[in-house]
């Protein structure tokens, strides 16, 4: 990837933070890798990933990044005052340990970081934390990161929900339809460390129900991981059959803890939770995701601040 040539006096900038995705089906393995802190990925857990991959027809994340990342130059630029984005990603290429050592090479000295996910969770946002001080401490001269990663009430990203989720209930035309509000759940073990996500996602879900005024709705945990221990719920299965229960069979999914589509939404939602809802007698539909639409670079922009500057 080519990153914008930034002038000589040009020393702040702005990286833009993805979680990352496979280089394809040849770079699975490596990429499982890294997701497991190192841990080698089992054969069989490999090739689950690939049929996953190969479902869905591969990820469009590094596309959508790539879109982003270019909008939000233009975006901040748009003063007159050239403004540098950098892309680095937390899983994969271009890695935060590169590109931050990249951005300190061609004369920036501040970075102001906001990553794709609008909810600082521990979780989350540990491991981007380890990426930019990974890159930091490989960067060749000092360059300061500013992390900013709250923008989970952000005017023009509730403001979206609001007006995709109307649009899809406009074409449904049924006033019985339930609106399921889904985030990626989280091991229990993480509100012992007093992660905040779980207030943050209510947060969030109560105003874009009250913005787009949704009379029938829930909110749900999707995505739990396969292991013993217990994740976070009510899980979105259970939720949709107990609005079937009251009449609700016609069910409208608002995958709002993401920004964008990849395997969670285009796998878990669309074909593992579509396939229980099929054999369930449950009609499932799924709200677009914001992908690189224009309220999100607005909410990008708006939490980096003008040009990047300090706020």
């Amino acid at each position: 990837m080519t990153h914008p040539v930034v002038p000589v006096d040009a020393t702040r900038g702005v990286l833009l933070m993805g979680y990352g995705s496979p280089a394809g089906a040849d770079g699975l393995e490596e990429y499982l890798g890294e997701v497991l802190h190192g841990q080698a990925p089992s054969p069989s857990m490999v090739a689950e990933y690939r049929r996953r991959y190969e479902r869905i027809g591969g990820t469009p994340q590094p596309r959508i990044l790539a879109s982003l990342r270019e909008k939000l130059e233009r975006r901040l630029s748009a003063g007159g005052t050239p403004v540098p984005v950098f892309l680095g990603v937390k899983h994969g290429r271009p890695a935060l340990r590169d590109v931050i050592p990249e951005a300190a090479r061609r004369g920036v000295r501040h970075l102001t970081a906001v990553a794709t996910t609008p909810y600082p969770s521990l979780w989350i946002g540990d491991p981007y934390r380890e990426g930019v001080a990974e890159g930091r401490r490989a960067a060749a001269s000092p360059i300061e990161v500013d992390l900013r990663f709250d923008w989970h009430l952000d005017p023009e990203w509730v403001g979206y929900w609001k007006s995709a989720i109307g649009r899809e209930l406009a074409r449904l035309a049924d006033p019985s339809a339930a609106v399921l509000l889904s985030a990626h759940s989280l091991p229990r073990r993480m509100l012992d460390r007093g992660d905040p996500y779980p207030t943050l996602l209510a947060e969030t879900s109560n105003a874009i129900a009250a913005a787009a005024a949704l009379p029938r709705w829930s909110f749900t945990y999707q995505s739990a991981g396969n292991t013993t221990e217990p994740w976070l719920g009510p899980d979105i299965t259970e939720v949709m059959q107990q609005w079937k229960g009251r009449g609700a069979a016609r069910q409208l999914i608002a995958s709002f803890g993401f920004v964008f589509d990849h395997l969670e939404v285009l796998y878990d939602l669309d074909v593992i939770v579509r396939e229980f809802a099929d054999a369930n007698g449950i009609e499932y539909h799924r709200v677009p995701m914001p992908n690189d639409d224009e309220a999100i670079v607005g909410a990008l922009a708006r939490t980096v601040g003008a040009a990047g500057a300090p706020r």
